[in-house]
């Protein structure tokens, strides 16, 4: 495997998304803050289009950790919630009503449940379920709510953030082995979508792939950077069929 790995940093401990989320939390109480589009709005319409094209409104789906990487101290946490909010709203294809948002972070949670409310306030749809849990450690003791329940796996921002402390290698088999645990054991349609700002969408598939998780495509974008001489893209979206 050949994928370069970012030192450690303080993004990747639970201890800093805490610390961020009382925040994020004190903001939206003080002045309604929702806090910004984690990775853009180019990235969250590119996963919209594919769940949108490919994905039936019934079928259950999760959010593999509200908590991602911070860049230009963006809040991640609400804006993958209002991801959440506008599938289970979503006017054109009926609404998704199955929706699971699952973070380690009590208070990441709480942020998230606060912005739901005020987001689908006044609109009869399925409320979100969310569940506190670290994806990394905790799948035995909430096997029976989170594993084998769902089609299709959403993350946009967790591996990032998970690759950013540790044992890179030990903590790329254990999010691996929770994502494929997430999923029902048989479906034609089971969709593992992976946004990443720090990884190129080869990277990606070199780390995920492997028997039970097949490239199915990358998910394209017309937003491109220049930086001496060299183009290229700040975010890649990758999916994977699950087999």
């Amino acid at each position: 495997m050949n994928v370069e790995f970012n030192s450690d940093s303080a993004l990747g401990t639970k201890e800093y998304w805490d610390q961020h989320y009382d925040v994020e939390l004190t903001n939206f109480d003080d002045t309604g803050d929702e806090g910004c589009v984690w990775f853009g709005r180019n990235s969250e319409n590119r996963m919209l289009k594919f769940v949108r094209e490919n994905v039936p409104s019934d079928a259950p789906i999760v959010e593999m950790g509200l908590f991602c990487a911070d860049c230009d101290q963006l809040s991640p946490g609400s804006r993958l919630l209002s991801f959440l909010a506008i599938l289970t709203g979503d006017q054109r294809s009926q609404g998704y009503t199955k929706l699971c948002g699952l973070d380690y972070s009590e208070r990441a949670i709480e942020l998230c449940r606060k912005t739901s409310n005020q987001q689908l306030e006044g609109k009869e749809v399925p409320e979100i379920n969310f569940q506190t849990a670290d994806i990394l450690s905790d799948l035995n003791e909430t096997q029976s709510q989170l594993c084998h329940k769902h089609d299709v796996v959403l993350d946009k921002g967790t591996w990032d953030a998970i690759s950013l402390n540790g044992d890179r290698m030990l903590r790329l088999a254990q999010y691996r082995s929770a994502v494929l645990s997430l999923f029902r054991e048989s479906g034609e349609k089971r969709y593992f979508v992976i946004f990443s700002c720090n990884f190129t969408g080869d990277e990606l598939v070199d780390l995920f792939k492997c028997e039970a998780l097949n490239f199915f495509q990358e998910i394209p974008t017309q937003s491109q950077m220049t930086f001496g001489g060299k183009t290229g893209v700040t975010t890649t979206g990758v999916v994977f069929k699950v087999s």
